[in-house]
């Protein structure tokens, strides 16, 4: 999605210690590379739908995440018949965030209220990449300000040991949307895959970045 401009220039990864939301998430990651595997893992679930390579990754971990986050990862979906569990969560991600109605999409600029893709909000985050050296691939279709890619940017910084840069994207980008997001997913959602994972994503990002919200969600 996004190309880090300046990785010759940046560490291998992050030594920042993970929190209990990352560890729980990525407990069979090591544990430098914890915080941006644990920001991937979740942009890769709001990307798109779930493919089979995806499924397979958290039926595998499914008992570790289960119980890390108080809730069956899985829950209501036939795993004998992957095909089918795809589909599934196919027709569920479409309800939550494509439509074609009650649908919110997972975008800043749409969550805020502006109305519009590429709207005042999205400018900011594309000057933000821009300006720490951060570039959207050329075959990426997604708006800059999507979840999946504002993820990918906190993923970088945290590779690149930036992690008051990150907290900064965060706080002043995702944290400001992502409560509006949280409540859209579990009022729309008949399964509970997507607002779990939601809530794990508001949860740590909070725990990591300390979010200037005092809703308490999780």
């Amino acid at each position: 999605m996004l190309q880090d401009q300046m990785k010759s220039r940046s560490q291998s990864c992050s030594t920042r210690a993970p929190s209990a939301s990352v560890g729980a998430l990525l407990v069979f990651q090591e544990q430098t590379q914890a915080v941006p595997a644990a920001l991937r893992l979740l942009a890769s679930i709001f990307q798109r739908e779930v493919d089979l390579r995806l499924l397979e990754h958290i039926e595998a971990n499914s008992k570790e995440l289960s119980t890390a986050l108080d809730v069956a990862v899985l829950s209501g979906l036939d795993l004998d018949d992957k095909e089918a569990a795809m589909e599934a969560l196919a027709v569920e991600y479409c309800r939550v965030f494509i439509g074609p109605s009650g649908h919110m999409p997972p975008v800043e600029s749409v969550a805020l209220g502006e109305g519009r893709f590429w709207g005042a909000s999205t400018q900011k985050v594309a000057d933000f990449y821009e300006a720490m050296g951060i570039a959207v691939d050329r075959d990426c279709r997604m708006v800059p300000d999507h979840i999946s890619m504002e993820l990918d940017c906190l993923a970088i910084l945290e590779e690149r040991q930036q992690s008051n840069e990150a907290a900064t994207f965060a706080r002043e980008h995702v944290l400001r949307w992502l409560p509006g997001l949280v409540d859209h997913v579990e009022k729309r959602a008949t399964l509970a895959f997507y607002p779990m994972w939601v809530k794990a994503l508001y949860q740590m990002l909070n725990e990591l970045y300390g979010g200037n919200t005092s809703d308490d969600r999780c």
